[in-house]
């Protein structure tokens, strides 16, 4: 597969993220949180919170930099350091062109984020529970790679849609990085079973 995205580096992207095929994996999580981060960034910069506003641009600016959207990600950190001096008539200046340029990447990431749904393996406690406990011990290490296929995995048991509901929040949150959130959880559905 032949990766061409306007505005990444691939091969500064593929060094960064550890391989070919976990770089495309992150394309696909970028675009699934891409729009909650914006609205986020939108959101914070109506109500002027600049603390939040900071740590979300912030939050950007290495995620551009995981992807090798370079130019990006010192946009981003353009925006973050005018936060951290207040500086807001600068930043409502130039917020909305740098969410336009980050936008402008969604029909790209597309492709890497739709995925056809996985084989229906059948339900098995002991498995799933083996594979919670991988994903655990993963965001303990803060092992990206085997965090985020452990979640893959476990969205491909057949399972209540209760328990597929908590498994997607599980594997959003793994995207996003929110590992301390992802472990609560992975912990709550382990209980559950």
């Amino acid at each position: 597969m032949n990766i061409n995205i306007p505005g990444i580096d691939i091969e500064k992207a593929i060094k960064n993220s550890g391989s070919k095929e976990l770089f495309i994996e992150l394309l696909g999580d970028v675009y699934k949180l891409m729009d909650d981060k914006i609205n986020l960034v939108e959101t914070y910069l109506s109500q002027e919170n600049i603390q939040n506003y900071t740590i979300e641009v912030h939050s950007l600016k290495t995620t551009c930099r995981m992807i090798g959207a370079i130019s990006l990600g010192e946009e981003f950190f353009n925006l973050e350091k005018l936060g951290k001096d207040n500086n807001i008539e600068q930043i409502k200046a130039l917020t909305p062109g740098v969410l336009n340029t980050f936008k402008a990447l969604k029909p790209y990431l597309a492709p890497f984020a739709i995925k056809g749904p996985n084989i229906n393996i059948s339900f098995d406690r002991a498995e799933i529970t083996a594979t919670l406990n991988k994903l655990i011990k993963a965001v303990d290490d803060f092992d990206l790679g085997t965090a985020e296929d452990a979640a893959k995995q476990l969205l491909s048991y057949n399972c209540t849609k209760e328990l597929y509901a908590q498994i997607t929040a599980l594997d959003k949150l793994v995207s996003n990085l929110d590992y301390d959130e992802a472990k609560e959880l992975a912990l709550e559905i382990q209980k559950q079973l």
